[in-house]
């Protein structure tokens, strides 16, 4: 994998972070004033955390092998 693919994971994986943290907060605000969450709030919020976590594997993956390879 180039430093550019690397890269680009990297980009991907800070994007996935952030939509998690926005669900997250909606979430948290919601409950805030004991409001129960949608059921597609919810269901988003664990998409969300599928997908960071599938990409922190991805690039934590990357990384190892680019170490490897020095």
């Amino acid at each position: 994998m180039t430093r550019m693919d690397i890269d680009a994971l990297r980009a991907r994986y800070e994007a996935a972070f952030e939509a998690y943290r926005l669900h997250t907060a909606k979430l948290l605000e919601r409950s805030k004033g004991g409001q129960q969450p949608a059921p597609q709030e919810l269901a988003a919020e664990a998409d969300a955390l599928y997908e960071l976590t599938r990409l922190r594997r991805e690039l934590l993956d990357a990384l190892a092998a680019s170490f490897q390879h020095r």
